[in-house]
């Protein structure tokens, strides 16, 4: 490909198209150059939108103020440090719709490169990845494992693959929700973004909810006083326990509509049936209760077929109803590079159906499938 328009009909519009920024396989958020080569190339290939990693692998990409982040969650350490300004220049440049609305704003290099995203006209998005989940060996949860969800043997560990132990914290805790909280508000009113995203991670793998605080819960209810030790996939227990991750959300956007009303509620989930089951995360739910402002499905298929049948299902139709739908495809990865000749047809399959805006996982895989500046 050669920029968006060619991987689509002649006759259908230019999609909308974004991408995903990570930490991970790729030096953007920190080397400047590789930052500053990442706007050129988005601008020069039509890209419109962007989401960067503000948390992730147990860190932010941004510095939170101290009483937003009482878990004390540690700031990257391989950001780069912005230089001081001289004696004729200012401090970053703000986008001109976030000029007022933080005069205590974060001055980082992920504010900065915020910043020339804005001043590209890219919209902006801070993507919360981890939400729940933190890496098992994080330091700052050594002596915390009161916050964390266990499953029916009573381990706290989760494999998200081999080598990567994860942990869960628990979202019915006062504690954890005030945490996610604080660094929502933080992000949201210091940071030029028009959207805070969170995916299926906000939930939690099925096989947890085994913990004394959850358990003790679930048995004040009726449907734990007759089950009052359920199986995994009881559909009472997981329709249950969905509920409190809706109830977090319904907190986070309470204090998003506070604190920042004109930054959107994004999530980026899985389809409903895989998210709803195997991460209790109810975006259809959060869609009809008027809880987030668009959806972002990933579809990631090596299939035009399996592609198609998730692209007709239901839940894409009746939340489409409601708030713009997108749709993520899997641009490659660093050990599995897609064919363009696929990601052109996966595009095509995407706008036949209607959706105009796509969003592509993730930068480093779709260079190969776009041009570079001055080539």
């Amino acid at each position: 490909m050669t920029g968006p328009g060619s991987s689509i009909p002649a006759a259908a519009p230019a999609p909308k198209l974004g991408l995903w920024l990570t930490t991970v396989d790729s030096a953007v958020l920190y080397e400047p150059a590789e930052a500053a080569r990442a706007v050129e190339f988005l601008r020069h290939n039509g890209f419109r939108r962007v989401a960067l990693p503000l948390y992730t692998a147990g860190m932010v990409t941004w510095s939170p103020q101290a009483s937003r982040n009482r878990l004390a969650i540690p700031t990257d350490p391989r950001l780069p440090a912005l230089p001081a300004p001289g004696p004729r220049s200012a401090a970053v440049p703000r986008a001109p719709d976030r000029a007022s609305a933080a005069p205590a704003a974060d001055t980082g290099p992920t504010a900065s490169l915020l910043a020339d995203l804005g001043r590209g006209g890219i919209e902006r998005v801070g993507w919360f990845e981890f939400g729940l989940m933190a890496p098992a060996d994080a330091p700052w949860l050594a002596g915390r494992e009161d916050l964390l969800l266990r499953d029916a043997a009573g381990s706290t560990l989760w494999q998200e693959s081999p080598g990567l132990n994860r942990v869960w914290l628990n979202p019915l805790l006062p504690e954890v929700q005030q945490t996610l909280e604080d660094l929502v508000v933080d992000a949201c009113s210091r940071l030029p973004l028009e959207l805070i995203q969170f995916d299926d991670h906000l939930g939690f793998p099925m096989r947890f909810g085994y913990d004394p605080v959850t358990l003790a819960a679930w048995r004040t209810t009726g449907a734990g006083r007759r089950d009052p030790s359920p199986a995994p996939a009881a559909p009472a227990w997981i329709a249950w326990r969905a509920d409190q991750v809706t109830a977090l959300l319904v907190r986070l956007r309470s204090a998003m509509t506070t604190a920042c009303p004109a930054v959107r509620m994004s999530v980026s989930p899985n389809p409903q049936e895989f998210s709803y089951t195997s991460y209790l995360a109810d975006w259809s739910s959060w869609v009809r209760q008027g809880l987030v402002d668009e959806v972002v499905v990933q579809i990631y298929r090596d299939n035009l077929t399996a592609l198609g049948r998730e692209l007709a299902h239901p839940s894409l139709a009746a939340a489409a109803q409601r708030v713009p739908v997108r749709i993520g495809l899997l641009a490659g990865l660093k050990s599995q590079p897609k064919d363009p000749g696929q990601l052109r047809r996966e595009l095509e399959l995407v706008q036949g159906r209607g959706y105009r805006g796509i969003d592509l996982f993730f930068y480093e895989s779709a260079r190969r499938h776009f041009s570079e500046p001055g080539r």
